[in-house]
């Protein structure tokens, strides 16, 4: 009597699946703990804003803080002792942090490009003024520490143990990106994301990602002061303009993305 075929799925190919699943159950999570640790205080700011915007503001820039602490108690669940592992705060060279400001400064003007397009060419719905909804401490401050402490640091420390380098860079920026709520900033906002995280797996330390974002939501803050955004009157933008601003925005990176600028960063030496 002859032998059934062996149909077992390779042990390398179980080995990636399950690694997958792992990686997208812990992105998923980062997602829950996000709305878990915010919801209490962003609620009753919701309530308060109606009778007391300024103090609705203010609890709203502390809900998002909250996600600190929580970030960390998951963390200590998680790893004991080792929890720091989700806050790596070693300290890097002021070059990669110029860099890393520059690098933001310089992405903006496409990704004001990108709307500009898109409302030329299909129309957008009106945007928020961000400062209407987190106020400047929210938009500046709170946002950057929660989002950063959250995916750059316990995200992706968790998602890299259990499935990889590649999956960590590439889940934690969908879900930084999925947590903006707009299909129009999807785009940036998942670029944003694996910029950042590649700076933290480059550099083995937070501060990077919590300077650019910064620099990124400080410049955001200056446009919302100089006029409204460009999704608001944008339908009669020349494509000269936006054209100028792709061509801006690009050589710029390249420039600095050259050999002969991060050459000179000893945290950027090795090729990407």
């Amino acid at each position: 009597m002859t032998e059934a075929p062996d149909l077992a799925v390779p042990a390398f190919e179980a080995s990636r699946v399950n690694q997958t699943f792992a990686g997208v159950g812990a992105a998923l999570g980062l997602v829950v703990w996000f709305f878990a640790f915010t919801f209490p205080l962003g609620l009753a700011s919701s309530i308060v804003t109606r009778s007391h915007p300024r103090l609705g503001l203010f609890l709203g820039f502390v809900a998002m803080l909250m996600v600190v602490p929580g970030v960390l108690w998951v963390a200590t669940s998680a790893w004991g002792k080792q929890w720091r592992k989700a806050l790596p705060l070693a300290p890097v060279s002021w070059r990669i942090l110029v860099w890393t400001s520059l690098c933001i400064l310089a992405f903006i003007p496409l990704v004001v490009a990108w709307a500009l397009a898109l409302d030329r060419t299909i129309g957008l719905p009106v945007l928020p003024n961000p400062l209407s909804s987190v106020g400047v401490l929210g938009l500046v401050l709170g946002a950057p520490i929660a989002e950063e402490v959250l995916c750059r640091g316990y995200g992706l420390a968790r998602i890299r143990e259990l499935a990889g380098d590649r999956r960590a860079l590439l889940y934690s920026a969908l879900v930084f990106a999925l947590l903006h709520g707009s299909w129009v900033k999807l785009p940036s906002t998942f670029a944003f994301g694996l910029f950042l995280g590649w700076l933290v797996l480059r550099a083995g330390s937070l501060w990077p990602a919590l300077l650019g974002h910064f620099t990124n939501n400080g410049a955001v803050f200056v446009l919302s002061r100089l006029g409204p955004g460009p999704s608001l009157d944008a339908k009669h933008a020349p494509w000269s303009l936006i054209l100028t601003l792709v061509a801006a925005s690009l050589a710029c990176l390249a420039l600095l993305w050259s050999p002969q600028v991060r050459g000179r960063i000893s945290e950027l030496r090795a090729s990407s």
